[in-house]
């Protein structure tokens, strides 16, 4: 099933109205860029990138066992390669970061490292009703393979940024 980009930038694009004048700007140019990195994407998609914008990770965080265990988990399971980048800023204020859990299976950064991050940005953030929250596409999925976790930009820069940078 293709995308109707169009349809789906417009619908956004009108949803970003009430925000100021540069925010809409921004947040405009990012989905067109999103829609552009990521063909596949589906309105769904540019949502759950919205809401991970405005959520960061505390929608999915239960404890740190369990948070260590689930990227443990999908990291040993996924495949060595993805077209999913390393990392990657989310949408308008660029809040939080995607961090693709190939850095943990390939050994560059601990699965106590993310944990211990991801746990830190989910702090102090609001939690989101559990009905507004939306997994990938199954296009998404299959064109991409997403794996990764979410953490807040300013903890990304300064634990794991320099990490990648070596």
């Amino acid at each position: 099933m293709k995308t109707d980009a169009p349809r789906t930038l417009a619908l956004l694009i009108l949803a970003l109205l009430p925000m100021p004048l540069l925010a809409q700007h921004t947040c405009a140019n990012a989905l067109i860029r999103y829609t552009q990195q990521y063909p596949a994407a589906q309105p769904q998609d540019l949502y759950k990138l919205a809401f991970q914008d405005l959520y960061g990770p505390g929608h999915i965080i239960t404890d740190s066992l369990s948070c260590a265990g689930y990227i443990q988990r999908e990291a040993n399971t996924m495949r060595d390669t993805t077209l999913f980048p390393l990392w990657e800023y989310t949408l308008c204020d660029s809040a939080f970061v995607r961090v693709n859990l190939l850095l943990v299976k390939r050994g560059t950064i601990t699965v106590s490292q993310l944990t211990s991050l991801v746990l830190q940005s989910a702090a102090d953030m609001p939690t989101p009703d559990p009905r507004f929250h939306m997994g990938h596409s199954q296009q998404f999925k299959e064109a991409y393979d997403p794996h990764y976790r979410i953490v807040r930009r300013d903890l990304f820069e300064q634990h794991l940024l320099p990490l990648l940078q070596n």
